[in-house]
């Protein structure tokens, strides 16, 4: 018989493991109240975020670099076309660096205004007012100590405005349109054009610290090529308000192409400058030469000179411009040499008037380029930076080769002004042939043309740089003004509603696993598959009703065909006896409540409904339940027999359930129900008993509390241990799973007690004739209310 029993085992465990995963899905299935609450509570604080969180939009503009720089020296070409004394060339990566510096982006802040941000309390979140907002704050200085600061703005009257601190309630009155100098520091509030006294809603006002306002805008930044190859940069900004994200961009472009043009003319500037201080001097020195000729021809009353003082004056006259314009190109060579061997980052580059040397200016320009890109790098890193210190070497060697050419050029202005000062002396041996009156008005005259030269010479360079200077435009060219995106970016609807959905999906998943996962008590016949190698002999309903005995003639529930199930794998349990006698059937449990003694009860039922002879000793003599499911008296019993009071026909009573099915009660409760248990009696007991019954049901006392059931062990020929779903703890059965190795009952088998119907399975509801159960489990609103909220 074990052999089928164990047969009836292995069948158990791959029907379980077949259908594991129906098993799992039907798990989730059952808990669908979960789900619906979950996913209806994620929608819920998805429509409520979206309700409150701000839209942030992009705000985007495409600027164009105009890279002046040139690969090499046209083919063919002219040297002079390919220079280009005032411009600059341009780096792509360079300028996105610039355009992302702090300088740059703080300026923005100051002529926009951003520290201060202005918003209205509305009925559920605040709303900025930056486009429409009825008056201004300007700072003109405030105490540090006010930055980060939140007030209240009111008007009063027309004119008049309340600004209330919102933490420390300090109160600061004021009129519009005026400089208020208050613990806050000097400001003015302006009213625009759209305000109105009376309808002007209270403003709250946010001071913020320029700095941190410039890091914030920095972060939304985005400046990046449109392509490796391409001088397009794609500037783009994340603003909650798009009028402001484009006024931002609109005016960074604008801040970047002045800071451009600025530093593109700073040599035309030194230029102009240089110009204007000679010219001065120039100016003050021709118009003394000019008395002096009008004071010497009237003192002597001179109204003309021979030709040859003429012919003399023009050769003097052309001789002295060329040694003027060498003597200010070996001033402008020594302004150049001096600036090339200054080590000062903050020296102007000199002007390079009158120098006409080709590869001089192409090398002077391109240390131009060079300290350019090397001030716009050191703006946003240091100098120890490894970009920066390739271009300190380039300028270093760029500075030694006009060392180079400047010392060929001087050798070469030295040469030609010797040669000049040496006409000179030629032509005043000439002067002294001239009379004197003519050759002392020849002489003045003489300075009189050096400096006019020199005076057309500076106008004419004068005008040429002027006209450099108002000419110049920035190196750049926006190719789409600032837009911003009709949908924002963040939040997006269909994303946060798909993730509140997935939420309402997965946390019900986690919580049912991790439920389970934890969940230290018997959830269905797997966890005791798992945990012990006994048989299942069967499973009981969890009975809806206080009904105790369930089996009964003609009634067809789920739970009477249970016990009727039981009752047939009872016989392979058993199988054949060689004699006549009855089967012993021991019941147990691990604790009380496990519902020991009411299936006890029904398989008795059973039994006796099938024509079987059947008793049941009630011997739990600590705490006796079968007199009370059945409704008996219980004055005498087992324990007034183990102590000789009765007979074994005075404790046998009928059970008045089935005219097959008796019961011995147990009595009165003896005060050493143990020691009873080993006296011979017993045995004499059980061992008349199975002559006269074709069944012996013996109801002892939880395992796990006491040894009775241990002690009987010895007077049974099978044991039915009862495991009751989510009563039984996991580590009870593995202490029974011991004792079924240690073989210490016989032929163990286990019922699995309490199951509770799932709506969605077929369980029990499988066969179809289960008339009974279908009345009785009607869909009232009751049953509907209990089942919604146990499936959680």
């Amino acid at each position: 018989m074990t052999n089928n029993s164990d047969e009836f085992n292995t069948l158990r465990e791959e029907e379980v493991k077949s259908i594991n995963i129906n098993e799992i899905i039907s798990t989730y299935v059952y808990h669908w109240p979960v789900f619906v609450l979950s996913v209806f509570i994620s929608l819920l604080v998805a429509s409520v975020y979206l309700r409150y969180a701000q839209p942030i939009y992009v705000v985007s503009s495409t600027l164009l670099i105009k890279n002046d720089k040139k690969g090499g020296m046209s083919n063919g070409g002219d040297l002079l076309n390919d220079i280009n004394m005032f411009g600059t060339s341009k780096e792509v990566e360079n300028e996105i660096e610039i355009i992302k510096s702090r300088s740059l982006m703080r300026e923005v802040v100051d002529r926009l205004n951003l520290s201060v941000n202005y918003k209205t309390q509305g009925r559920v979140k605040t709303a900025d007012l930056y486009s429409n907002r009825p008056v201004n704050f300007h700072i003109i200085s405030l105490k540090p100590s006010s930055y980060g600061r939140v007030f209240e703005l009111k008007f009063i009257k027309s004119n008049t405005y309340q600004l209330i601190d919102k933490v420390s309630g300090i109160t600061i009155k004021g009129e519009l349109n005026n400089i208020e100098r208050t613990s806050l520091g000097e400001f003015r509030i302006d009213a625009d054009s759209i305000f109105n006294s009376a309808q002007a809603p209270s403003l709250i006002l946010t001071i913020n610290d320029p700095a941190s306002v410039v890091n914030q805008y920095l972060s939304q930044l985005e400046v990046s090529q449109t392509s490796k190859q391409s001088a397009v940069l794609d500037i783009k900004i994340k603003e909650t308000v798009p009028e402001r994200g484009q006024d931002i961009l609109k005016t960074l472009v604008k801040v970047y192409n002045e800071a451009a043009l600025e530093d593109k003319n700073r040599t035309t500037q030194s230029t102009i400058q240089f110009i204007n201080e000679r010219l001065r001097l120039i100016t003050d020195e021709l118009t003394g030469v000019e008395k002096n000729v009008e004071g010497f021809k009237s003192s002597r009353g001179l109204t003309d000179i021979s030709n040859d003082a003429n012919l003399f004056l023009e050769n003097v006259k052309s001789n002295d411009s060329k040694l003027g314009e060498i003597n200010l190109q070996i001033s402008v060579v020594k302004d150049i040499l001096r600036y090339v061997n200054s080590s000062s980052l903050q020296e102007k580059i000199p002007s390079t008037l009158g120098i006409n040397d080709p590869v001089l200016l192409t090398q002077i320009n391109r240390l131009s380029d060079l300290q350019l890109q090397r001030d716009q790098l050191l703006a946003t890193t240091t100098e120890n930076n490894p970009i920066v210190t390739p271009l300190f070497k380039q300028i270093e060697t760029t500075k030694d080769a006009i060392k180079s050419s400047l010392k060929n050029i001087l050798t070469t202005l030295i040469i030609s002004k010797s040669d000049l000062e040496g006409n000179n002396s030629q032509f005043k041996g000439s002067i002294k042939k001239i009379p004197g009156q003519e050759r002392e008005l020849i002489s003045i005259k003489r300075q009189q043309s050096i400096k006019e030269s020199l005076y057309l010479y500076l106008l004419q360079k004068k005008e040429e740089a002027e006209l450099s200077f108002a000419s110049s435009v920035a190196d750049s060219r926006i190719v789409d003004p600032a837009y911003s995106t009709y949908i924002p970016i963040s939040p997006k609807r269909q994303m946060i509603y798909l993730l509140g959905l997935l939420a309402g999906f997965g946390l019900p998943v986690f919580y049912i696993y991790f439920k389970h996962l934890v969940y230290n008590k018997i959830s269905g016949s797997d966890d005791i598959i798992k945990l012990t190698s006994a048989s299942i002999l069967g499973e009981i309903l969890l009975s809806e009703d206080n009904e105790q005995i369930v089996v009964t003639p003609g009634r067809r529930t789920a739970i009477a065909e249970q016990f009727r199930s039981i009752r047939t794998n009872m016989q392979f349990l058993h199988g054949k006896k060689g004699s006549n006698n009855g089967h012993v059937t021991l019941f147990t449990s691990s604790m009380s409540g496990e519902g020991k003694s009411f299936v006890a009860c029904n398989v008795a039922a059973a039994l006796a409904s099938a024509g079987k002879k059947t008793v049941l000793l009630e011997l739990d003599l600590r705490k006796p339940k079968v007199s009370k499911y059945l409704d008996l008296e219980n004055k005498i019993g087992l324990s007034n027999y183990f102590i000789g009071d009765a007979l074994v026909g005075d404790i046998i009573v009928p059970s008045k359930v089935n005219d097959n099915f008796f019961v011995i009660p147990s009595g009165p409760i003896p005060p050493n129900p143990s020691e009873l248990l080993v006296q011979e009696e017993v045995e004499a007991l059980v061992s008349e008993l199975t002559k006269n019954f074709d069944e012996v049901l013996i109801d002892t006392p939880p395992i796990g509390l006491v040894t009775d059931a241990q002690i009987l062990s010895r007077l049974a020929d099978a044991t039915i241990y009862l495991v009751r779903q989510n009563v039984t703890f996991k580590q009870q059965i593995e202490n029974l799973d011991k004792l079924y190795k240690s073989r210490k009952f016989p032929r163990m088998n286990i019922i699995l007690n309490g199951v509770k119907i799932r709506r969605n399975s077929n369980y029990g509801y499988g066969y179809g004739y289960y008339s009974d159960d279908l009345k009785s489990t009607g869909f009232t609103l009751s049953n509907l209310v209990k089942d919604f909220f146990r499936r959680f």
